[in-house]
């Protein structure tokens, strides 16, 4: 695969995040682990820097780091833009679509037609199959497999319910403007029916790309489902309940909560075929032992200030149910794939920041901890307030920027603030984003990872999630922490997150990668 080294003119181009070599891309389709590699199928214009012409883009990892983007998976035409969708493995061959003995991949996508003699401006749902492992793929002739009639039913998550033998495919969907999902059975991917449907007034309106999924609850070994949805605001809003393989019934009891509660993280998606790690083999089971890794889109909200490409998703990220006062609770934290890739620059621990000085919010007396080798960094603090009425640690710190974490203790809130982070992208960027967070054991423990263009927050274990895109200067490589109204102790650890990825140009058609 021919790399290069990041083009002066590309200062915001990330490392430990996928990005297009070009053009526009937005929601993270198909995510698939099949044979010992990731596939990440994803929204893309292969025209231009803007929405349009909606196609599948297609890129593979070994190690959800390092990136090889392939050509077009799925082509739009004249009549048909190819919107959101999943991808499984066909193990049994049960739609037929295979060959030699060779299980094929199979998407399921939303076909968005455009002027269609037939079907108008309509969205149903499509397959493409693929029998070479992902690396070319076919559109079925009799798509689409299932209409409803409506201009706004789309984003189809698939996966196998139920033991190998007895079980059957699940499709869930949604009709987006009426904020409802859509249970789908099969038993042979091509032929569907509708078994029910799910509205909530407890969600916000205007639902998008649903995932359904089982996890265990840490602790307890009972398994709960999980509804996640995208939802007009933006949003990432989940929902616990239970699946019986047809019907899935809310569990009111649980409160609903936030995937994520950045400004700049949408449609997130998570991995078929990760079961039973390193898994991914038998009739695609997804069951609750295995690992459920969650990619989603960093963008939506504006134009970022980046050429020749637009979008990058976010750092992969391993989830799981907490249980929190009693309630479960869903959690994130960076998959492991990131740790393998940390290079400690300095670890303090006990330091007492003085914040008896004046100073703003974010601004108070400082303490400099280190400079890291770049802007690909992660950086763990513990924080003990004590008397301080506002501390935190400020990351990519250059001579002119800083994106400030800190705790509110008055308000009980995590505030991102990246009022001085560098480019201010639009009105209402520089708004700090605010998010109730608890103390545990009198401390506030984060989990921060930063690239050249982003700034992703776990707070308390994963409890609370902010990703917020950022634009730093090249020079912003310090990490400092700050108190303000009184003493507070840091524990800090600040790593260089160090991968060999450069900017990778699209594998040519037919070529070898």
């Amino acid at each position: 695969m021919p790399t290069s080294e990041p083009a002066a003119t590309e200062p915001y181009r990330p490392r430990l995040h996928f990005s297009p070599a070009r053009n526009w891309m937005n929601d993270p389709n198909g995510l698939l682990f099949h044979d010992g590699t990731y596939h990440l199928f994803f929204q893309h214009n292969p025209g231009a820097p803007e929405w349009g012409d909606i196609a599948w883009g297609h890129a593979t990892s070994s190690d959800l780091l390092t990136w090889t983007e392939h050509p077009v998976a799925i082509p739009a035409t004249e009549h048909e833009m190819i919107f959101s969708g999943s991808a499984v493995v066909d193990a049994a061959n049960t739609s037929g679509l295979g060959a030699a003995g060779v299980a094929p991949l199979v998407a399921l996508y939303t076909s968005a037609y455009r002027d269609h003699p037939v079907q108008g401006g309509n969205q149903a749902q499509s397959v493409a199959f693929s029998a070479d492992g992902g690396r070319t793929w076919e559109k079925y002739a009799g798509n689409p497999v299932h209409d409803r009639g409506r201009t706004d039913y789309r984003d189809p998550k698939v996966f196998w319910f139920g033991p190998p033998e007895g079980g059957h495919w699940v499709m869930v969907a949604v009709d987006a403007d009426a904020s409802r999902l859509v249970v789908n059975v099969s038993d042979d991917l091509l032929r569907w029916r509708t078994t029910s449907t799910f509205e909530s007034a407890r969600l916000p309106e205007m639902w998008e790309c649903p995932d359904l999924f089982p996890l265990v609850v840490e602790g307890s070994g009972a398994v709960r489902w999980v509804l996640v949805l995208s939802t007009g605001g933006p949003g990432q809003h989940y929902v616990v309940g239970d699946f019986d393989g047809e019907r899935f019934v809310e569990d009111v009891a649980v409160p609903t909560g936030r995937v994520d509660h950045g400004a700049d993280l949408y449609a997130t998606a998570t991995f078929n075929g990760l079961a039973g790690e390193p898994g991914g083999v038998g009739l695609g089971v997804d069951g609750p032992a295995g690992r459920r890794v969650l990619i989603g889109w960093m963008g939506q909200a504006f134009r970022a200030p980046t050429s020749p490409w637009q979008g990058i998703m976010s750092a992969p990220r391993d989830l799981g149910l907490s249980a929190v006062d009693g309630v479960p609770r869903l959690v994130s934290r960076f998959s492991r794939e990131i740790d393998a890739a940390e290079r400690e620059v300095v670890s303090v621990e006990g330091l007492v920041v003085d914040g008896s000085g004046p100073g703003g919010p974010g601004a108070g007396p400082t303490a400099v901890v280190g400079r890291g080798a770049g802007l690909q960094q992660r950086v763990r603090a513990r924080i003990v307030p004590g008397a301080a009425s506002f501390v935190g640690i400020r990351v990519l710190v250059g001579e002119s920027c800083g994106t400030s974490i800190g705790y509110d203790r008055a308000a009980g809130e995590l505030v991102l603030d990246r009022s001085a982070s560098g480019v201010v992208a639009h009105e209402g960027f520089a708004t700090p984003r605010r998010v109730p967070v608890r103390l545990v054991d009198g401390a506030l423990t984060l989990d921060v990872l930063t690239d050249a263009m982003g700034v992703e927050v776990l707070a308390n274990d994963g409890e609370v999630v902010v990703s917020e895109l950022v634009f730093p200067g090249p020079d912003a490589v310090g990490v400092e922490v700050f108190a303000e109204g009184g003493d507070a102790v840091v524990d800090v650890r600040v790593a260089d997150a160090v991968v060999d990825v450069r900017v990778a140009d699209v594998v040519p058609e037919g070529a070898s990668d």
